[in-house]
């Protein structure tokens, strides 16, 4: 019988999850609410998810890709409006669309892409407390941007992850790394870190966003990056930013 992938681009708010991986016990996680919907949905069959990031506890998405086959055929506007009705308020289904066969949101990505929020004033929007972080020391925008070009192209990011990663490889390609300055509807001098690369490792997008500010606010010198990529015993997770800041945003794929 015909196997149908079905494919989602869903977002979430990460404050109330213990990141987006299915755990043991009762701890509240985005795919444990996933499998638990579509298992409603799809009844009498095993669901299973694959999914394009990891994203850790605290952590939001607003291009979370996942997909997932079934037996079972349903038009795509029915079943994004089932999903969104089950779901509880903190999660959403942005887009629904079959895929090919082989198709993998994890395997089949070539570029993740995440964006950092920081407010860098002394106040804070009530609005945008638990999706950005507050820093009122004065941010050197020219320097970070300087910073920022190091991180760019093909190295080993050991120094710029968790010391429990747990990849063979930690060679990773940032492609993009933008720094920006701007104001919204709800919140003035707005930073924003659009950081893309073909994959990422445990905490690498938090701890460069943390590395980066520290140079910005000239408490952390911008040779460190150097000697972060040439010196394999130096590890800057004690530089990590807050969780709360961080979206995976966007994902990138092979043509099929």
């Amino acid at each position: 019988m015909e196997l149908y992938n079905y494919k989602a681009v869903i977002e979430y708010d990460g404050t109330d999850f213990f990141g987006f991986q299915s755990q043991p016990g009762e701890i509240r996680t985005v795919q444990g609410e996933l499998l638990g919907v579509l298992n409603r949905i799809f009844s009498n069959e095993k669901i299973s998810i694959s999914y394009s990031g990891r994203t850790d506890a605290g952590v939001h998405a607003t291009g979370q890709v996942i997909n997932f086959k079934s037996r079972k055929l349903f038009g795509l506007s029915r079943l994004k409006w089932s999903l969104n009705s089950l779901l509880p308020n903190d999660i959403s289904v942005r887009s629904m669309d079959f895929a090919e066969p082989d198709f993998d949101s994890r395997r089949s990505s070539i570029w993740r892409e995440y964006n950092y929020y920081i407010v860098n004033d002394y106040y804070q929007s009530v609005f945008l407390k638990k999706y950005s972080l507050l820093l009122c020391r004065e941010l050197d925008m020219g320097l970070m941007q300087k910073a920022s070009g190091y991180f760019l192209g093909r190295h080993d990011f050991s120094a710029f992850c968790s010391p429990n990663d747990s990849n063979k490889s930690r060679i990773r390609e940032i492609m993009e790394l933008e720094i920006i300055k701007t104001d919204d509807l709800h919140q003035k001098n707005m930073i924003i870190f659009r950081i893309r690369a073909n994959a990422f490792l445990y905490n690498m997008a938090r701890i460069i966003v943390g590395i980066i500010t520290e140079i910005g606010s000239g408490s952390r010198d911008i040779s460190d990056i150097e000697l972060g990529f040439l010196n394999k015993g130096v590890n800057y997770s004690g530089s990590m930013a807050d969780a709360k800041g961080l979206f995976l945003s966007n994902v990138g794929y092979k043509v099929f």
